[in-house]
């Protein structure tokens, strides 16, 4: 048989193409690239084994012949007459681009050959055009000819399969493959094309996408392990110092190799691109390294391999460690740490930043630094017991807490040695534990108390020259927090804000948010308790938010979630409130911490109360929260005003008296002076009850909430005995004390009264209306506690002159075979209707808003079966409902 011309030319050149395999993956955006590249005289495509190099070029050339065009085709291993065709060319002047001349594993060509191909290029560049496969870079003239436009590199990074492009090698290999098998591939491979192809058969072959490819690993140390020799020592070196870290710059790499030159070595690997990619940081400083996936497992499987490799990963570990300690990175330490080999290290890491990592969420990491010592190494080096008690503490062994609490207290007491600041730690150590068994009743909180200001020198008499301990930032932020949380439960709230302030300082000064965000969530509390509501819930907020996804630790997080709860109530945004109760509600430790328990019960009642579940929220209430001790006298007082409410609303006097003297025993006079002032009103001498109410209102010391509610009772008593310019004075009045912390839900008693309502619309329509008024009428007028449809009765309500009048209509019914009850405001909407009144006209008379209107009719129509009003109007008066 005759050869053909490009059969003639490829042996005369001494190869012939390889037939590109059947499940070939052809990539377009590289075949642009190597036709634009042909059209000068070099086209390097540089990578090492594995990359798809032959298996491109083979498909490239194919198409160009099946398109007409010449192209020569060269084994590196068997140039042929090569060298003769560059001599030839060596001055020749041609008027028309010679074929190009594609040399396959250009990196096995004789050094003569290669020295011939250099001399061409530098002589006579237009007279050839080359495309040159090789595994790494030849001594040819390349960047004079990219200077001058004349030669196109290809790197590994080139090589590497896109995301569309390693679909299509996987499915060609493995057609079931799964988009989640892919994807798993393409991130462990990067895009390497052997590896691709050997994940693909792997999961053909076995129907299960799994990684590493366990049976193919030998292909891959023998594809990864030829790219790493070629390497030098140092190199090497520097690539098994570093491959343990998720990104890699210069200035990390020469820290962790101990190698000056480690930072240039990352440069040079990163423009092969296979091993090393380079990536900007965003920021302009320092280009950040990463590794190839397969190259890091082929590193840490040498590194657990081979003694002297081992040697070389134990000296970077504790290069780091000693780095990131030096630095006060604690964690970033003690993880380095872990892998030097060195238990004195990892102990002195674990004293220093134990409870810092702790604090941060991690203890995991701290167990493993105390899995990483000896066995009986707390016997000898006492001082971690405290990090180890702490540990437990956050792990949720309570038991082995309690039982290390009380050996770093015994140790912590020892006198006869020299105080270090070892010594410090443990001091430290053991008054947070007792803070924390103190708040639970295990240990008594004024003691614990004590201790932590003695040992800050916090309670330090002038002419005491004792030192303070000395404490890392992050173990100081934790103590002042945990002191703070035994404050607030000791009732001493000034002292708490102040060592939480401090807290927040110096949490914020070592940047460690989740100290920040605990010192938030306290302070939160401290600040609902105090009335200041809203401002609660603005710490409550920065607490969640200055975490983001991190997440707050739950003991901090049910906080600021009960606390935003009560914001929402204050607002009477019941919707918004009963979810945050619901993420209180979820939280484990909500049932162990005796303040959260508390509130959490008070939102809940206070919820059951606005939905008219009167009878659940009495049970609620029934007895007090577990308590470690006495309640604190801000709890007592909550809980005895909402009960004082409850036995108001469903005359219960003896329950009334019981809550007064409840007041009183737990320190709370003024509010049971004012509560007593304000029930006065059932004596009928609104003037007097209103003058007791105004004389108490001077007070400094009143609760906000409660002296709320008293401004906008009298308000409405004046209203009722007709001194409209006192009532407009104590609207005002009323006006300035609910707005600073929106404490609208003290105004649900006077907004259920007409004429209060009334005076905040004529009140609008002054010269000069209060910035408050239009949106607590936009509140009240909207806002109907649904107490009252289930037979509770405010003190308002109940002496209203109209109060004990019979009502008008019948609220039950059989319609269409079926028992129904109407509520109260449905039949007040109703006899509405039937009076011919307007939607609009409807709202006036019954002092809600239209859509509340609407909302009526919708259930009205429902009940009685009917889609419209002259329906309803006809079934109510059949039924004898009008």
């Amino acid at each position: 048989m005759t050869p053909t011309p490009d059969q003639a030319r490829e042996r005369q050149a001494g190869g012939s193409v390889p037939r590109p395999p059947l499940t070939l993956v052809t990539r377009e955006r590289l075949h642009t690239a190597l036709d634009l590249g042909v059209r000068a005289p070099l086209t390097l495509v540089i990578a090492p084994a594995g990359t798809g190099k032959t298996v491109l070029l083979a498909d490239w050339v194919a198409r160009r012949r099946r398109s007409g065009e010449s192209v020569a085709w060269v084994p590196g291993q068997s140039p042929g007459s090569l060298g003769q065709t560059l001599h030839e060319a060596v001055g020749t002047d041609l008027t028309s681009p010679p074929d190009p001349i594609v040399v396959d594993d250009a990196h096995l060509l004789p050094a003569a050959t290669v020295a011939d191909v250099s001399q061409v290029l530098k002589e006579s560049p237009h007279a050839v055009r080359l495309v040159l496969a090789t595994r790494y870079d030849l001594p040819l003239p390349v960047p004079e000819l990219e200077l001058s436009g004349m030669a196109l590199t290809l790197r590994s990074g080139d090589l590497r399969f896109n995301d569309a492009e390693a679909a299509a090698l996987v499915q060609a290999h493995a057609d079931k493959a799964t988009p989640e098998d892919i994807l798993l591939f393409q991130e462990q491979t990067a895009g390497w094309a052997a590896a691709l192809v050997l994940a693909a058969r792997t999961l053909a072959a076995s129907g299960a996408a799994v990684w590493p490819v366990v049976n193919q690993r030998p292909v891959l140390d023998v594809l990864l392990g030829e790219s790493l020799s070629t390497l030098g020592d140092r190199v090497q070196a520097m690539l098994l110092s570093t491959f343990g870290a998720t990104a890699v710059t210069g200035p990390l790499a020469v820290m962790l190799s101990g190698d000056a030159d480690a930072g240039a070595m990352l440069a040079d690997l990163a423009g092969n691109g296979l091993l090393v990619t380079a990536y900007a940081d965003g920021s302009g400083g320092e280009p950040l390294y990463q590794y190839h996936p397969l190259l890091v497992e082929l590193l840490r499987r040498r590194a657990t391999g081979s003694t002297e490799d081992a040697r070389i990963v134990v000296g970077a570990h504790r290069r780091s460690a000693l780095y990131y300690e030096n630095r006060g990175d604690g964690g970033t330490a003690l993880r380095s740490a872990l892998g030097a080999d060195d238990p004195a290290l990892v102990a002195r890491i674990l004293l220093a930043h134990g409870p810092e990592i702790l604090a941060a969420g991690d203890p995991g990491l701290v167990t493993a630094g105390f899995e990483a010592l000896p066995d009986g190494y707390l016997t000898t080096h006492p001082h971690l017991i405290g990090v180890r008690g702490l540990l437990r503490r956050v792990s949720g062994d309570v038991a082995g807490a309690v039982m290390d609490a009380a050996s770093a207290d015994d140790l912590a007491g020892t006198t006869d040695r020299p105080v270090t600041p070892d010594d410090d730690a443990l001091a430290a150590d053991a008054v947070l534990l007792r803070l924390w068994e103190s708040r639970y009743g295990w240990y008594d909180v004024q003691t614990a108390i004590g201790r932590a200001r003695s040992l800050l020198r916090l309670d330090q008499a002038d002419g005491d020259d004792r030192r303070g301990a000395v404490l890392a930032p992050e173990r100081l932020a934790w103590l002042l927090i945990e002191l703070a949380a035994a404050e607030i439960w000791a009732d001493e709230l000034d002292a708490a804000l102040g060592h939480l302030d401090e807290a927040l300082v110096t949490a914020r000064m070592v940047g460690h948010t989740r100290l920040v965000a605990g010192g938030l969530a306290h302070r939160a509390v401290v600040q609902y308790v105090r009335g200041q509501v809203q401002s609660a819930a603005q710490s409550a907020r920065a607490a969640l938010d200055v975490v983001g996804e991190q997440g707050l630790p739950l003991e901090y997080a049910v906080r600021a979630h009960v606390v935003m709860g009560f914001a929402a109530v204050s607002q009477l945004d019941l919707d918004t409130a009963r979810h945050w109760h619901q993420l209180v509600v979820a939280t484990d430790v909500a049932d162990s911490d005796t303040v959260v328990t508390a509130l959490r019960a008070i939102l809940r009642s206070v919820l059951l109360v606005e939905d008219g579940r009167l009878d659940e929220a009495l049970t609620e209430l029934t007895s007090d929260p577990a308590a470690a001790g006495r309640l604190p006298s801000f709890l007592s007082r909550d809980l005895a005003l909402l009960r004082l409410r409850l036995a108001v609303l469903v005359g219960d006097q003896p329950g009334i008296d019981a809550q007064l003297r409840e007041l009183d025993r737990t320190g709370n006079e003024t509010e049971a002076e004012l509560a007593r002032a304000m029930l006065s009103i059932g004596g009928r001498d609104l003037q007097a009850t209103a003058a007791m109410i105004d004389q108490l209102l001077d007070r400094p010391d009143l609760y906000p909430p409660i002296a709320s509610t008293a401004a906008s009772f009298r308000t409405v008593l004046l209203a009722r005995l007709g001194d409209v310019p006192g009532a407009d004075t104590s609207l005002v009045d009323t006006l300035n004390r609910v707005a600073p912390q929106r404490i609208l839900h003290a105004l649900i008693p006077a907004g259920g009264e007409p004429a209060f309502l009334d005076q905040l619309r004529r009140h609008l329509a002054s010269p000069n209306p209060h910035p408050f008024a239009a949106v607590a009428l936009d509140k009240l007028s909207g806002y109907r506690s649904a107490s009252s449809e289930s037979g509770g009765m405010t003190l308002l309500a109940r002496t209203r002159p109209d109060a004990h009048a019979s009502p008008p209509h019948r609220l039950d019914a059989v319609v269409n075979g079926a028992r129904i009850r109407l509520t109260a405001r449905e039949a007040d909407v109703l006899e509405q209707l039937a009076l011919g009144s307007s939607y609009t006209e409807i709202a006036q008379a019954l002092y809600i808003t239209e859509n509340t209107v609407k909302t009526h009719l919708m259930s009205l129509y429902r009940k009685l079966g009917v889609e419209k009003r002259s329906a309803a109007l006809r079934v109510a008066r059949t039924v004898g409902l009008t």
